[in-house]
């Protein structure tokens, strides 16, 4: 006996809107696995979707324990177009300053990650966490430092000072 599932039409929503809103809905962020079962699309068809919504920086992939290995999940960043104020504080107790790598931290990205969003190498990102350099960078790097990171400008300059 075969089983048929009746699934919805969705003409009128792509698989990457489907896939953003699927992915919105879930903070803690979803496998490939997972997508791939709840929207019912080969895995292939997703990897190039999500391509779309990472270069659009729509979607970020954050690295953690899944069961007992460690997997990539998928994560919705949050909407460029918020106002500054509403950017997260990123005091902690952990840390009695801000730090490079508290920032990295709170933004939920490994070096690697860091250092693709920004252009960089693993190894400026590691200098500029042991203090062995500081930035240094045009206005349009700068600005783009602060949304990779989910900071202020006054946060960045503190972090680095």
């Amino acid at each position: 006996m075969a089983i048929v599932e009746i699934t919805p039409d969705f003409s009128s929503i792509t698989t990457t809107d489907r896939l953003l809103e699927l992915i919105h809905h879930h903070p803690d962020g979803l496998t490939i696995k997972e997508l791939s079962d709840r929207l019912n699309r080969p895995v292939s068809m997703l990897q190039i979707c999500l391509k779309i919504l990472i270069a659009s920086q729509k979607v970020a992939i954050r690295q953690q324990i899944y069961g007992q290995q460690l997997a990539k999940v998928y994560i919705s960043k949050p909407d460029k177009t918020q106002p500054q104020h509403q950017f997260r504080s990123i005091t902690s107790r952990s840390y009695p300053s801000v730090t490079p790598m508290h920032l990295r931290e709170v933004a939920g990205l490994t070096k690697v990650q860091l250092a693709i969003e920004l252009g960089l190498s693993v190894r400026t990102i590691n200098d500029w966490e042991q203090k062995r350099s500081q930035p240094k960078l045009v206005p349009s790097q700068l600005k783009r430092m602060m949304s990779v990171y989910q900071c202020t400008l006054d946060r960045l300059i503190e972090a680095f000072e």
